[in-house]
């Protein structure tokens, strides 16, 4: 069981590394280290606003959500 267990977090190790790697040099995470002023906030209200919308929606598919008054 303890090599079982070994190879699978040898696996998932490598794995992290490959995409922190992958992540490193996307394009798309240059560009956006290169915005400022009200570029950089829009896309972080863009993109976070985008996000917070699916994951409610998800979440109201079960039942639940992340809306204190809701």
């Amino acid at each position: 069981m303890k090599c079982k267990h070994y190879y699978k977090q040898k696996f998932y190790r490598e794995l992290r590394q490959d995409l922190y790697k992958w992540a490193m040099k996307s394009p798309l995470r240059k560009w956006a280290l290169g915005l400022t002023g009200w570029k950089y906030w829009a896309w972080q209200l863009g993109v976070g606003g985008v996000f917070f919308v699916i994951v409610e929606c998800l979440l109201n598919m079960i039942g639940m959500t992340i809306i204190p008054w809701k």
